[in-house]
């Protein structure tokens, strides 16, 4: 199955169904829209983890945060957290997800899983997981 690998805590936040964007420099593949697709959780985090949330789209998050697993330190890295299907590719959408001059890839139908699967290496771009 095709994975893409995020950074936390985007990630995690895709695979809890409360990020409903992800924000590329590059369209989505048409060939990926409407798939599902693993969400992988880098390595690496987003610079400023939490910090890097707008107030909007911390209001987003507030109702879940005990869903959450705490820091950012505590969110699963180098782990398959979940899946999302890639509905749309579109710039300039209304989400509070979205940034502006790039495109946002509209996600639904997010999926966690219960047990992550670890010690995975992520890549760039989309890549093939054999998850059984």
């Amino acid at each position: 199955m095709k994975a893409i690998s995020i950074k936390q805590p985007w990630a995690s936040l895709i695979a809890h169904g409360i990020k409903d964007i992800e924000n590329r420099t590059w369209s989505c593949p048409k060939k990926y829209l409407g798939q599902r697709v693993l969400i992988h959780a880098a390595k690496t985090s987003v610079k400023d983890g939490w910090s890097a949330l707008t107030e909007m789209q911390l209001e987003k998050v507030f109702p879940h945060k005990n869903k959450l697993y705490g820091d950012n330190e505590d969110l699963p890295h180098g782990a398959i957290i979940g899946s999302v299907v890639i509905a749309d590719c579109v710039q300039n959408h209304p989400s509070v997800w979205a940034e502006k001059g790039v495109w946002n890839w509209v996600l639904k139908d997010a999926v966690l899983f219960d047990k992550p699967i670890r010690d995975v290496k992520g890549k760039l771009g989309f890549w093939e997981h054999d998850s059984e």
